[in-house]
């Protein structure tokens, strides 16, 4: 029950949830959230075979102005215009410093990353745009660098 007053453990709920919904949808097979814990976050499961997927959870902010804004720690938010080439400068970042963090899990299942975009102001398909410039590190803990953004 104290993880209802946990925020961090909130929003990694809201986000594997929304990860479910979507994999529920686009593939036809059941999947639920197994497991939440710490290393991976969440643990997914296939309701028909079994299988599960660990999925490290984390949010992209444009910085972080906008993440204290978003997440209610700030009622002013007079921010310079944004723009999507320093998403994708973030998100490499971001990309880099969770492979390195997942070399050092122990997990007996394939590893997915999901990135939530947090912004207003961008989508999918803005990012979908550039994605010759998203950087994916294939050395790292992520079987299939599976990459989800939301």
């Amino acid at each position: 029950m104290a993880e209802l007053f946990d925020e961090k453990w909130l929003i990694e709920e809201s986000a594997a949830l929304a990860l479910v919904e979507i994999l529920n949808l686009q593939t036809g097979v059941k999947y639920q959230i197994f497991k939440h814990a710490d290393r991976p976050d969440i643990v997914i499961e296939n309701e028909f075979d079994g299988t599960r997927l660990g999925v490290e959870v984390t949010h992209l902010f444009y910085d972080a102005d906008e993440a204290r804004f978003i997440l209610g720690r700030s009622q002013k938010y007079v921010h310079p215009p944004e723009y999507i080439e320093e998403y994708i400068q973030r998100l490499n970042a971001l990309l880099q410093q969770k492979s390195e963090k997942a070399k050092g899990y122990d997990h007996e299942y394939p590893l997915a990353l999901l990135i939530r975009v947090v912004s207003p102001l961008f989508h999918m398909l803005n990012f979908d745009e550039y994605k010759s410039r998203i950087i994916v590190c294939t050395y790292f803990g992520f079987q299939g660098n599976l990459v989800v953004v939301l």
